[in-house]
């Protein structure tokens, strides 16, 4: 018989204790209930907002297991249907399993509402890329993370919106995913050591550095850029960079940091979803 929505509420509340001996109760506890009781759980749990409570170990392996499952799914999509938005929410939940990504999307969806009235009656690639700029850099003020540029917490997106703080590729995927919501040719470029993002329009491609306050790029630039970081230049390191290479790369950024501070259950799953989207 499966567990009432009562008893998984008490349980919520003993997870609150966060004592050794009641989380130890409760992980042996935890792991003898149900897939669906598990999933029950962390929705209530999430619902609760109680995103700074410290999950079982049970319950954090299922967890890492529904993320692993939700990569299979996400990187059987077509190439039509491939979202980083998706994706880039899927890492920011691997990374905090309480939180709610859908209020996170709502900050998405005020930031592609506001863009999209500004952008009325605005057509040149040049003025439109004036506008997301002084938008996201001017108004909003994301910018790139230099103090702690090698905290996990640059690569998940709730935080980047939380702090408008980012790495590279982080506030790149930011352009690109409002970009999909609108409808604008913003690509992500993964140069070696470094990401950028340009915009694609009828004319030559603008490009642009979100990590330092959407910057604009000459072909010149990108080429100091990567010579200042010890890589000779290529124009073939200005192509499109495709959503699943973009993930991957995101989840080697992960890997690195979660290797270094040795989290081998964090490791596990990272690999995990590596694999999947390698397999495409």
């Amino acid at each position: 018989m499966s567990l009432s929505d009562s008893q998984l509420e008490a349980v919520c509340r003993l997870l609150d204790d966060g004592s050794p001996r009641v989380m130890s109760a409760l992980d042996r506890q935890v792991s003898e209930f149900s897939t669906e009781e598990q999933k029950r759980l962390l929705h209530m749990l999430k619902n609760r907002e109680a995103s700074d409570v410290v999950l079982p170990s049970s319950l954090m392996e299922f967890h890492y297991r529904q993320i692993e499952i939700a990569f299979s799914d996400w990187s059987l999509s077509s190439v039509e249907d491939v979202d980083l938005e998706d994706a880039c929410f899927l890492l920011a939940s691997f990374g905090h399993p309480l939180e709610n990504m859908e209020t996170k999307k709502d900050d998405l969806l005020k930031m592609e509402n506001h863009l999209r009235g500004r952008l009325v009656g605005i057509n040149k690639a040049d003025a439109i890329v004036t506008e997301v700029v002084e938008y996201l850099h001017g108004e909003l003020r994301f910018d790139g993370e230099r103090d702690n540029y090698y905290d996990a917490q640059n690569s998940f997106m709730d935080r980047v919106l939380e702090r408008r703080r980012g790495i590279p590729i982080s506030l790149s995927a930011l352009y690109l995913i409002l970009g999909a919501r609108l409808g604008l040719p913003f690509h992500g470029v993964g140069m070696p050591g470094h990401f950028i993002v340009k915009y694609q329009g009828d004319e030559e491609p603008i490009f642009l550095d979100p990590f330092d306050r959407g910057k604009r790029l000459s072909v010149g630039d990108c080429a100091a850029i990567l010579r200042g970081l010890g890589y000779h230049f290529d124009m073939r390191f200005l192509q499109e960079t495709p959503p699943r290479r973009i993930v991957e790369r995101m989840l080697n950024n992960l890997l690195g940091i979660y290797k270094r501070d040795g989290e081998d259950e964090k490791v596990t799953c990272l690999l995990r979803c590596r694999e999947l989207v390698q397999r495409v």
